[in-house]
């Protein structure tokens, strides 16, 4: 059994298989066939939307983006019909392709037999050729070498063994300091649902809040939150006089999914819808 032939054969299938069929999907966004919503997803909420219509929806939002994608595609299925482009091509067939299988599966989108097939046999195409892309990036030397540089820049050189562990470190600390003082989560965090009026209240962070109310003269409120251990102030602004008031404001009695408000003229239950 010649298994250089069987190789070459399966290359060549493989190539001129991930040039056609990717062709379908370039032109699937180009003809809008793709990435397309339905009337009805637009009177959805947000959180009611499963993966696949939310991905659809996303993509779907700019009109140019997915000419991009598909302009791409186009580009690296001509390339993959050469084999002189062979191999610039299949990494820019997978620079997309990954992320696709990866959409795939995070999105639960119901195409992930095809995505998987096509990663697979992508990488197939691009192991086939593993010495020159190993040669090229590894083995290659770099573009500018030790004695092309000045010796002042080959002395200083060493800084980078205390700077590259510095801005992997430091920007992992800033963030995390960041996410402790603007985005800490307290017990209100939140969406609760009014049990009498089915209005909600939105406790978000930085102390912010939203109610959507079912009136729909007033439909929306918001403001900010304050509360000690046992009472709550919610504030909003007062545009006429350019300062704020107190939108509501009472004791509260808060365990695990349900929270009671007791204000001056009425006892308000919410429960936590997420």
């Amino acid at each position: 059994m010649n298994w250089q032939k069987i190789h070459l054969f399966l290359h060549t299938f493989c190539r001129y298989f991930l040039a056609t069929i990717i062709i379908l999907y370039a032109y699937g966004k180009i003809l809008k066939t793709q990435f397309v919503s339905q009337p009805s997803v637009y009177d959805m909420p947000i959180g009611s939307l499963d993966g696949f219509r939310l991905t659809w929806y996303y993509y779907g939002y700019c009109n140019w983006y997915p000419m991009v994608i598909a302009v791409t595609q186009i580009i690296s299925s001509f390339l993959l019909f050469f084999r002189k482009t062979t191999r610039i091509g299949i990494i820019l067939f997978l620079t997309f392709m990954v992320n696709i299988l990866l959409t795939d599966f995070a999105y639960d989108i119901n195409a992930k037999e095809i995505a998987i097939t096509l990663t697979l046999m992508a990488l197939f195409v691009l192991f086939s050729d593993y010495k020159v892309f190993l040669k090229y990036f590894l083995e290659e030397p770099p573009l500018y070498q030790n004695s092309d540089r000045p010796k002042w820049m080959n002395k200083i050189s060493v800084i980078k063994f205390v700077y590259i562990p510095a801005v992997f470190i430091g920007f992992f600390i800033m963030f995390s300091i960041m996410k402790t003082k603007y985005m800490s989560q307290d017990d209100f965090y939140g969406t609760w649902e009014n049990l009498q009026t089915k209005e909600r209240l939105h406790f978000e962070i930085m102390n912010n809040f939203q109610i959507n109310k079912t009136d729909r003269l007033d439909s929306i409120v918001n403001g900010e939150y304050s509360f000690t251990k046992d009472s709550l102030t919610l504030k909003t602004n007062d545009k006429s006089q350019n300062k704020t008031k107190d939108y509501l404001k009472g004791k509260y009695i808060l365990h695990k999914a349900d929270l009671i408000i007791t204000t001056k003229t009425e006892n308000l239950k919410f429960v936590r819808i997420r």
